[in-house]
């Protein structure tokens, strides 16, 4: 198993189809009737609304979902177990490719359950890692780690002769740089060492990328798909050595439990269920555009309580942006394709939100705010088009 997305859906394949056989019809129907009866705004409501609901009659009467293979996102032992095996031969001797095995067992440590044995094993894994790299002290914190998540007893012998080491040569280095401090001279610490000191934490974090990115914007980057187990989702330090899983998917690890707890106060709450189905169906984009999404409702105390908010909100975004592509004569068939993708799009998200988190209930029981979390993730795809903040590696 490698680290890049597997199992992508070809979502093009299934509209493509619909757009020859009906979508194209529909739309330049609905830019028809703009043009020639829509006098208002209101109006061109009307007709855009129209041309929403129709597509997704179309996308849930055609089979559309089965054909994607999506399914809930599961921790189990046959990846975790392959993920560990690639960590391990990354590891061996021959290779000694030390920052690749870390991020396999990483992966692999985000596909166990909690207090797993095969957790345990990959926390030790990466303490032996660890070790090699001279990071005694996230070397300790590994062997803790496997030790509280139920690491096989027989082995905890070697478990703790390895934290001795450990320790041994943390207290060690401390002594030799305690010892070069006083005479003047630099710690005895690598300088890759001191510049992973440097990476944000989740306490200054926030202050340095709010000012790259902009108040409204931090922990909305998305860290690129094949540096989940390398970056932290929330604060995307590289602190590969310690990071610890979500419980709930498999795709988000985090540095530590504050930018867990953060994340998942901000955003992850609700995106936690689908985001695995988001990379597979939109990539980065899908990805996102929901985050902002989950961002806008984590915002409130509740929805159901926020909905006049909700309706505000969705009036002065303007997201009428489909009603002004079928309103202009100019329009060219790209962006009519470019729109109905989007809608097409919008409504597989929407559908794996009402399944998968919380929402699910009001939605049921207030189809106002179904419809108005439709339009959030819509204009969402829409605005984050081309405009995706990726965190590489």
């Amino acid at each position: 198993m490698d680290l890049k997305l597997a199992g992508k859906c070809n979502l093009l394949a299934p509209f493509e189809k619909l757009w020859q056989s009906q979508i194209k019809y529909l739309a330049e129907h609905a830019l028809s009737c703009c043009l020639a009866s829509c006098t208002t705004s209101t109006d061109a409501q009307r007709v855009r609304e129209r041309f929403v609901d129709q597509i997704i009659i179309l996308v849930r009467s055609g089979g559309i979902r089965d054909q994607l293979n999506l399914a809930p996102d599961v921790k189990g032992h046959v990846a975790a177990l392959a993920y560990r095996a690639q960590g391990t031969a990354l590891y061996h001797p021959r290779v000694c490719n030390y920052i690749e095995a870390l991020k396999y067992f990483n992966a692999s440590i985000a596909h166990t359950e909690l207090n797993s044995v095969d957790r345990g094993i990959a926390y030790a894994n990466r303490s032996i890692v660890c070790m090699e790299l001279h990071q005694y002290e996230d070397c300790v914190a590994n062997v803790r780690l496997a030790r509280a998540s139920n690491y096989p007893v027989r082995f905890l012998p070697k478990l703790a002769a390895r934290e001795a080491r450990a320790q041994h040569a943390l207290q060690r280095v401390r002594t030799i740089n305690a010892r070069k401090q006083k005479n003047g001279h630099r710690s005895a610490e690598r300088n890759w060492q001191q510049q992973e000191k440097k990476q944000p934490t989740a306490a200054n974090g926030a202050e340095e990328l709010s000012t790259k990115l902009g108040p409204h914007l931090h922990g909305l980057a998305v860290v690129e798909y094949e540096q989940l187990y390398a970056r932290c989702n929330y604060c995307h330090s590289r602190r590969l050595f310690t990071f610890i899983p979500c419980e709930g998917c498999t795709v988000a690890m985090f540095c530590s439990v504050a930018c867990l707890t953060e994340a998942y106060r901000k955003y992850h709450r609700y995106e936690c269920g689908l985001v695995r189905d988001l990379w597979k169906i939109g990539g980065a984009e899908a990805v996102t555009a929901f985050r902002r999404v989950a961002a806008e409702l984590a915002s409130f105390p509740d929805v159901p309580s926020s909905v006049e908010y909700l309706e505000l909100f969705v009036a002065m975004k303007g997201y009428c942006a489909v009603a002004d592509g079928l309103e202009g004569a100019t329009v060219q068939e790209n962006d009519h394709r470019q729109l109905s993708y989007r809608i097409f799009l919008t409504d597989i998200i929407h559908q794996l939100m009402v399944e998968r988190t919380v929402l699910r209930f009001c939605c049921i029981e207030d189809p106002r705010i179904s419809r108005l979390l439709f339009e959030l993730i819509l204009y969402y795809l829409t605005s984050c088009a081309g405009q995706n903040r990726l965190v590489a590696g």
